[in-house]
């Protein structure tokens, strides 16, 4: 997410670029559209990022009770974790969006404390990982299942959260004439808020049912969501802009979140082992049986 200053940097920046390029050219088939506030009246609005993020909270919060008494979570366990999660998770989201861009707009204390107004996603999984770990450091219990829980959970309050990142493009991407492309003002372009929206929907939701469907290892959900989204994560941010004020920073190529994303793949990669290990024991059993001579 960025900073509501760079947004308007950013579309001074569109009109030089569509100086150069005409409007509509392209093959590109999504009109722009856009939705920052919804007026209530009187001078007063709704943000509609915020107000989305916080129904996404709330929608993810609700599922994981569900769940959790599905699949046996104690009852006082999950509500500890899910504030150890979406508080540092929210905090460190804001400030990982928040402390490159001081270099470029004002700071403020009202820039720090507007958590709604520029998040990264990457920073949240961050503070909620780093929240997690200290809760379940000093309840000592097993967090495998919690996680399992927790991470679904993230799942269907994703859908809310890139919903209003689709509504409010934060994530604009680099000029482009592929099919499902934006028409922005100066031309179309990638929108990557809309690519992880239809992604999480079309994959992300669906492998949420299918991991339901019947019980599973403890820790197969956050092996199966990280391995699914790391890929496309990393991939994705290849096609951010770089040609607008409020690029991400780059480091040695890379933005953070595909570093975020290495880190994720890893993680998946780390809770899977047990079942790698045991499909190819089964392999070698059964290579074995079948090599066996018959008397």
């Amino acid at each position: 997410m960025q900073l509501q200053g760079v947004h308007l940097d950013r579309r001074a920046a569109r009109g030089a670029w569509s100086a150069r390029h005409a409007l509509g050219s392209g093959s590109a088939v999504i009109p722009y559209f856009e939705l920052r506030e919804i007026p209530l009246g009187g001078g007063r609005s709704l943000a509609v990022f915020g107000t989305l993020v916080a129904l996404g909270i709330f929608a993810g919060a609700w599922f994981a009770d569900r769940r959790a008494r599905a699949v046996g979570v104690p009852a006082d366990e999950l509500p500890g974790a899910i504030l150890s999660a979406v508080v540092p998770g929210v905090l460190v989201a804001h400030l990982v969006a928040v402390v490159p861009q001081l270099a470029r707009v004002p700071w403020s204390t009202r820039v720090l404390l507007e958590f709604w107004n520029g998040m990264s996603s990457v920073g949240g999984l961050v503070g909620a990982f780093l929240g997690l770990t200290v809760y379940y450091w000093r309840v000592r219990r097993p967090w495998r299942r919690t996680a399992d829980v927790l991470v679904e959970a993230l799942v269907v309050g994703w859908v809310f959260g890139r919903l209003g990142c689709t509504l409010v493009h934060d994530h604009v991407g680099r000029p482009s004439e592929f099919l499902l492309a934006v028409r922005f003002p100066d031309g179309p372009r990638h929108d990557l808020g809309l690519y992880e929206w239809v992604f999480t929907v079309a994959v992300l939701v669906p492998a949420v049912w299918v991991l339901n469907r019947r019980p599973r290892a403890a820790g197969t959900s956050v092996a199966v969501l990280a391995l699914l989204y790391a890929p496309v994560r990393f991939v994705a941010d290849f096609l951010r802009q770089t040609d607008l004020p409020g690029a991400d920073a780059r480091y040695l190529g890379l933005t953070v979140g595909q570093y975020g994303s290495l880190v994720l793949a890893g993680v998946g990669l780390w809770l899977a082992r047990p079942r790698f290990r045991r499909d190819r024991r089964s392999a070698r059993a059964s290579t074995r049986g079948r090599e066996a001579p018959h008397a």
